[in-house]
C-alpha cells in the first residue's frame, strides 16, 4: 500500500515539501531562540510571533484595514512607507478564510504553507516537461532547501506569487490562452513585475518569426496571435495595481512614490528609477569604490553567460526566456540589497538546470549539498529574517 502511494509523483512531491517544511520549522525555532527585544516581539519569541515580523506587518494592515485613500507624507511632502507597496491578492485570499475565525497571526502562514505545497506540485509539472521524473523532483526539493525557501511558511506574499507565476509558465507551455491570461490577471494584483512576462512573450514570439523567416516558413497565425495576446495582455496588466492606486489615492505616482519610499534612506535616493543606476548606487553604498561596480559587472556578465550552460539550455526556450526577462526586469528596476535572495526566487526554474547535475553527483556528494543549502537556510534566517536594530539586512 506505501509502495503503491509513494509511486504517485504528486505524492513525493508534497512528501518531499513537508520535509523541508519540517526543515525549515525547526530553522526557525533555532533562529528564534537568538531573537532580542525587538519592534515586533520579545525575546525568543513563539514560531508563530517571529513569522509575524518584516513585511507580514504590512500585509496584516492590509489584511485589517485595506489601503488609505490619502498617501502619508513628511514634512517635505515626501511619501512615506505605507500599504500601496504591497498588492492585495495575498490578503484578500486570507480574508476570504476569515470566517474560520483563525486570526491572522496564524492564518496568514498556515495558507502560505498550503500555497507552497500547490507551486511545488505545479512547479514540478513544468520540470517534468523538461526533464525525467527523478530530475524533476530533486529540482523542487533543491528549491524548497535554498537560502529563502523559509518564506513559503511566513505571511508573505511569495507563495502565493510564485504560484501564480508557475501556472503562467506551465499553462503557456501546455498551450492554454484563457488559463493562462487568468493566471497573469490574479498575479497582476499580487506581486509586481508582469513587465517580465510581456518581455518574455515578446522574445519567443521574435525568436519565432526569425526562426520561420530563415527556414523560409510562414510564422504560424495561431502561435504569432497566441504570443502577441500574451505580451500585449501582460504588458496592459503590468499598469494595472499602479492604475488602481493612482485612482484610489488621487495621485498619478502612487505606487511609484511609495516604492521609492524604501529606498528614501539611501544615497541618491537608491537611484530611483533610473535604468541599471540601481545597482552601482547599491554597489557605491553597500561596498564602495571601484570594487563594487567591478562586482555589478561581473554579476551582469555571470547572468548572461549563465545561458550558454547546456543544463540551463536543456530547459528550453520559453523558460530561458523567462529568466532572462526577469534579469532584465531587475537590472531596469531593482535595488539590490539583501532582499536579493528572496527576489530571485521566481528563477525557479533553474533548479531544474541544477538538478541535472546534482542527480549526477555520488551519494555521499549529494548529502553534502543538502546539508550545505540547510546551512545557508539558517544563515539567512539569522542574517536576513533575525532582527537586531538598526538592522540594514531585510529578508
Amino acid at each position: 500500500m506505501v509502495d503503491r502511494l509513494t509511486s504517485k509523483p504528486w505524492l513525493r512531491v508534497l512528501l518531499a515539501y513537508a520535509a523541508t517544511r519540517v526543515i525549515s520549522f525547526v530553522l526557525f525555532l533555532i533562529a528564534a531562540a537568538t531573537q532580542g527585544d525587538n519592534y515586533w516581539t520579545r525575546a525568543n519569541p513563539s514560531y508563530f510571533d517571529f513569522l509575524n515580523i518584516w513585511d507580514v506587518e504590512w500585509y496584516g494592515k492590509i489584511f485589517s484595514h485595506g489601503y488609505p485613500t490619502v498617501l502619508p507624507v513628511d514634512s517635505t511632502g515626501a511619501v512615506q512607507q505605507n500599504e500601496w507597496a504591497f498588492l492585495p491578492g495575498f490578503p484578500a485570499l486570507v480574508k476570504s478564510f476569515a470566517f474560520t475565525g483563525i486570526e491572522w497571526k496564524f492564518l496568514a502562514p498556515i495558507l502560505a504553507t498550503a500555497l507552497g505545497a500547490c507551486f511545488a506540485l505545479v512547479a514540478y509539472r513544468i520540470f517534468a516537461a523538461k526533464l525525467n521524473d527523478h530530475q524533476a523532483l530533486w529540482a523542487v526539493v533543491l528549491f524548497s532547501l535554498s537560502p529563502a525557501a523559509p518564506i513559503l511558511q511566513t505571511g508573505y506574499a511569495e507563495s502565493l506569487g510564485l504560484l501564480l507565476m508557475a501556472l503562467v509558465i506551465y499553462f503557456w507551455l501546455s498551450d492554454r490562452l484563457l488559463l493562462t491570461l487568468l493566471a497573469l490577471a490574479a498575479l497582476a494584483f499580487t506581486r509586481p513585475g508582469l513587465a517580465t512576462f510581456a518581455l518574455a512573450f515578446a522574445v519567443v514570439w521574435i525568436y519565432r518569426f526569425v526562426q520561420a523567416w530563415q527556414r523560409k516558413r510562414a510564422f504560424g497565425v495561431i502561435e504569432a496571435a497566441r504570443l502577441g495576446t500574451l505580451a500585449v495582455s501582460a504588458l496592459v496588466l503590468n499598469f494595472a495595481w499602479p492604475l488602481t492606486a493612482a485612482l484610489v489615492t488621487g495621485r498619478h505616482d502612487a505606487y511609484v512614490a511609495t516604492e521609492l519610499a524604501w529606498r528614501a534612506g539611501y544615497p541618491y535616493g537608491g537611484g530611483g528609477l533610473n535604468p541599471i543606476v540601481p545597482w552601482f548606487s547599491s554597489a557605491e553604498y553597500f561596498i564602495g569604490g571601484f570594487a563594487g561596480q567591478v562586482i555589478v559587472i561581473l554579476a551582469i556578465a555571470a547572468a548572461v553567460a549563465l545561458f550558454f550552460l547546456p543544463n540551463v539550455k536543456a530547459m528550453g526556450l520559453e523558460l530561458n526566456a523567462f529568466v532572462a526577462s526577469y534579469f532584465a526586469y531587475l537590472l531596469i528596476f531593482f535595488f539590490p540589497q539583501s532582499s536579493i535572495v528572496r527576489i530571485l526566487m521566481p528563477t525557479f526554474v533553474l533548479f531544474g538546470a541544477a538538478s541535472q547535475g546534482f542527480v549526477r553527483f555520488p551519494k555521499t556528494w549529494r548529502w553534502i549539498v543538502l546539508a550545505f543549502l540547510i546551512i545557508l537556510q539558517l544563515g539567512w534566517l539569522l542574517t536576513c529574517w533575525r532582527y537586531q536594530a538598526p538592522d540594514f539586512s531585510p529578508p
